[in-house]
């Protein structure tokens, strides 16, 4: 794939880029930054409006391969992914079966060998996800699996998550850990509040959430050198927690979904089970404090929970629906909108969250727009207003809040291992 993006913003925080330039790329390799003249057979873009910035990276996917892929499988998700500006992700394991085993990854990693996003995955914690005996974690640390989570289910064995933390610290793999207590809240389908009791259904506590974040911050201090981060937060009280615990430990790391910082439990009359997330959505005064976790740098990553599934699914009603919902395609119009415009975050911030951040915690080998490096770019158009149409998703499934949106920031186009993907929302 060879290319000229002629007159193109360059952003590179690692790199101490941010400059008007021409970039070649040629077989998929930065050649040259600066003014490049025009190439016989070589195509040159006008990029005079864009801007280039180390590929974005999501560490929180699900792309129900093996056993749903009528909701997403690998093809699907990798569409999905480049279609929202994304050039890597990270899948979980909780899948049907689980990925708890050498022969699961392997055949998951080699279909993944061709796609533009560097699909990435997970594995269990415990066996079958089922949280009542370790995984074999060093045969599937060897066999792909770059951390391990049973995300969808805590891990709440404090034995367990022990053991998992020493792996940790021996073969420098973040730990994963969803939030929640479901023994707390067994009928649990959105906050408990105002909103459960208007619904009248069962409400999940922030209690569930901030119960599992302390004893585990508990445990991974009393192992040197592990690596723990908290999924998907969504309570005042666990950012506090977390920033207290990062005082004493860099090693604690946490991550936000969009939806977590933008729509309140009111999302759930709106729109039922199109809203219907785990954890679940909460109150704004929730949402006004984790913006402070994202603007003093508390909050690490941002990431979707791209959680895929039917129309026919969601549409039993929010008591019965699963929880989850899809979000690739919306994040980076997402972020940009409600927190670089709304002056929360700059952009430098973003891209750490979106790109650096990720990778830095899942021990990947940083991006760098550089000569020589291998092209691996976002490319977006900052100052476009556009609308979110779900119709123009690539994922095969459409469980979304946030269709008709009004977003700034759109992703244009990816490159990546030797491709290029221009966007179609």
């Amino acid at each position: 794939m060879d290319i000229i993006l002629k007159n193109i913003r360059i952003f590179s925080p690692e790199d101490e880029l941010d400059l008007k330039a021409d970039i070649l790329i040629e077989n998929g390799i930065i050649k040259e930054i600066g003014k490049v003249s025009d190439r016989a057979g070589i195509q040159t873009r006008d990029c005079a409006k864009l801007t280039a910035v180390p590929g974005f990276f999501d560490m929180h996917v699900h792309f129900r391969d093996p056993g749903q892929t009528h909701k997403e499988d690998l093809k699907s998700g990798n569409k999905s992914a480049v279609n929202g500006g994304f050039t890597g992700v990270l899948m979980m394991p909780n899948t049907n079966p689980p990925i708890d085993s050498v022969e699961i990854i392997s055949d998951l990693l080699k279909r993944s060998e061709d796609s533009i996003a560097d699909i990435y995955t997970s594995g269990c914690i415990s066996s079958g996800r089922k949280g009542e005996s370790l995984a074999s974690i060093e045969e599937l640390h060897s066999a792909g699996a770059i951390a391990f989570t049973d995300d969808g289910s805590p891990v709440l064995n404090s034995d367990i998550m022990a053991k998992v933390l020493e792996y940790s610290s021996k073969l420098k793999f973040p730990v994963l850990q969803h939030a929640e207590n479901p023994s707390m809240h067994p009928y649990g389908v959105v906050n408990k509040g105002n909103i459960s009791e208007k619904l009248n259904v069962g409400g999940i506590s922030c209690d569930s959430e901030t119960s599992v974040v302390s004893a585990d911050i508990l445990l991974a201090n009393s192992v040197p050198d592990s690596k723990y981060h908290i999924q998907h937060i969504s309570c005042a009280r666990t950012l506090d927690i977390i920033r207290e615990a990062k005082k004493e430990n860099p090693n604690i790391t946490c991550e936000i979904c969009p939806h977590h910082f933008i729509l309140t439990d009111e999302e759930c009359i709106k729109q039922g089970a199109n809203a219907k997330v785990n954890p679940p959505l909460r109150t704004q005064e929730d949402i006004d404090y984790l913006l402070t976790g994202i603007a003093d740098g508390t909050i690490d990553v941002l990431c979707t929970d791209h959680a895929p599934h039917t129309e026919t699914e969601k549409s039993q009603g929010i008591d019965k629906a699963p929880f989850g919902i899809i979000g690739l395609e919306a994040a980076i119009g997402l972020g940009y909108t409600y927190l670089v415009k709304k002056k929360t975050a700059d952009f430098k911030r973003f891209v750490e969250m979106f790109s650096i951040n990720p990778r830095k915690i899942l021990g990947l080998k940083k991006v760098r727009i550089k000569e020589g490096e291998k092209a691996n770019i976002t490319i977006l158009d900052t100052e476009k207003n556009w609308t979110l149409k779900k119709e123009n998703f690539k994922s095969k499934s459409r469980n979304t809040p946030y269709n008709n949106f009004r977003l700034t920031c759109k992703p244009f186009a990816v490159i990546n291992n030797n491709k290029i993907f221009y966007s179609e929302l």
